[in-house]
């Protein structure tokens, strides 16, 4: 799950830059359409069949997975990558307290502690002289919120479905669910110039392959708690690369953030709590 959030980490300077030329929904459409073909490649070499809960987790989450991925895209255009990075943490922290009544996952207190000193961090780590809350944070935090979904619904299914067969069924239902919405502007893809498509390349084979199968893997031995708090690396990551690859300004303030965070996730993940195994893989 750090690899994962370190792949994403990378994405916002990604999706920041690609935005500027191609709209964030084609962006979204293409990226996930391209993930979706190479998925189809590797089932019908594997000639292995889905299995039901593979189904039905995939399914589940695609629209949740979806619409945060798009909110994102939408909220990259008017805002920073930093910002956005620390308001998509915030909002995945709260799945620890949603699968409580959804799926029987009662956060311990330690837990709640690391979710806390890990929301401290990451507001830490957004901060920026004379910045303010508008349009594209909110939307950033919408998007956030909805991809809780997306995690409760693999964290239901995990446990009991081929992860390879889980992420592929997801991706290739976000394809066709984003393609009604980007079909119009993805004519740009025709006219981008090597550095775009290489951005392109990254969001979707790494950003939206790799990354999402990682997830789906570490969330058979991990609680939806438990990934939302290691998702608050993401930020982390995605500060790296915005202060050297995004050439975003640096600010000291943002290096007891990421302390915070780090803090946060060896506190819970040092000792792992007794049953922090989800329900779905017992």
């Amino acid at each position: 799950m750090v690899v994962a959030t370190l792949l994403w980490g990378a994405t916002f300077v990604v999706i920041r830059d690609s935005v500027r030329v191609i709209p964030p929904l084609a962006l979204v459409a293409g990226r996930f359409a391209i993930a979706a073909l190479g998925f189809l490649v590797v089932l019908a070499v594997r000639r292995r069949r889905i299995d039901r809960d593979a189904w039905i987790g995939g399914l589940t989450a695609a629209p949740f997975a979806l619409a945060g991925q798009s909110l994102q895209a939408i909220g990259l255009g008017s805002t920073t990558a930093g910002s956005s990075a620390f308001l998509t943490a915030a909002g995945t922290l709260a799945v620890g307290f949603v699968a409580w009544p959804l799926l029987g996952q009662r956060p311990d207190r330690r837990l709640v502690l690391g979710i806390a000193i890990a929301l401290v961090g990451t507001a830490l780590l957004s901060w920026r002289p004379g910045g303010g809350f508008g349009r594209g944070e909110l939307v950033t935090l919408i998007g956030a919120l909805v991809w809780c979904g997306a995690i409760l619904a693999i964290a239901a299914r995990a446990g009991r479905a081929d992860p390879l067969a889980l992420t592929a069924v997801q991706v290739v239902a976000m394809a066709l669910l984003a393609l009604p919405f980007g079909a119009r502007g993805l004519g740009v893809f025709v006219t981008l110039p090597a550095a775009t498509w290489a951005r392109v390349g990254y969001l979707a084979l790494v950003g939206s392959g790799v990354a999402p199968l990682l997830q789906v893997v570490a969330q058979r031995g991990l609680s939806a708690g438990r990934i939302g708090l290691l998702f608050a690396l993401e930020p982390v990551f995605a500060l790296l690369f915005a202060v050297s690859v995004g050439a975003e300004r640096f600010h000291p303030v943002w290096w007891l953030g990421a302390a915070l965070i780090w803090c946060a996730v060896v506190l819970v993940e040092a000792l792992p709590s007794p049953g922090s195994v989800p329900a779905a893989s017992r």
